[in-house]
């Protein structure tokens, strides 16, 4: 199946894995627009959190009883303040950070892990 992500796009495979790539080059676009495309200061990415933190609460309202389709789209507006907090610190140390958690979680197995009560997984004791 394929999917349109907004009027006379190309078509993109509809995979979460794909969609978050084409995500991430909305959000350097919308950033872009903006004047937003340059590193952050550290004023301007303390900005963010209650911007993060609102997108959460209406994440956490539509888990509450608003239904799949408005959680997946508030869960998706998560992920794009997120994807631009990242996008708005240094190119080199964000690719450094995402690289070290890449890294980092794809290590991580049974024999070193477990799901912990809240369902995080955390290492082995």
């Amino acid at each position: 199946m394929l999917l349109l992500i907004f009027p006379g796009a190309p078509p993109l495979p509809n995979e979460p894995t794909t969609q978050i790539a084409a995500l991430a080059a909305s959000v350097q676009r919308f950033h872009e627009r903006f004047g937003q495309g340059d590193p952050a200061s550290l004023d301007e990415l303390l900005d963010r959190i209650p911007i993060q933190d609102e997108e959460v609460r209406e994440l956490e309202q539509a888990l509450n009883g608003e239904g799949p389709e408005r959680t997946a789209s508030e869960a998706v507006d998560v992920l794009f303040v997120a994807i631009g907090t990242i996008l708005r610190l240094d190119p080199e140390l964000a690719a450094a950070a995402i690289a070290e958690v890449i890294v980092k979680n794809d290590a991580k197995t049974w024999d070193t892990h477990h799901i912990n009560a809240a369902g995080k997984v955390v290492r082995k004791p």
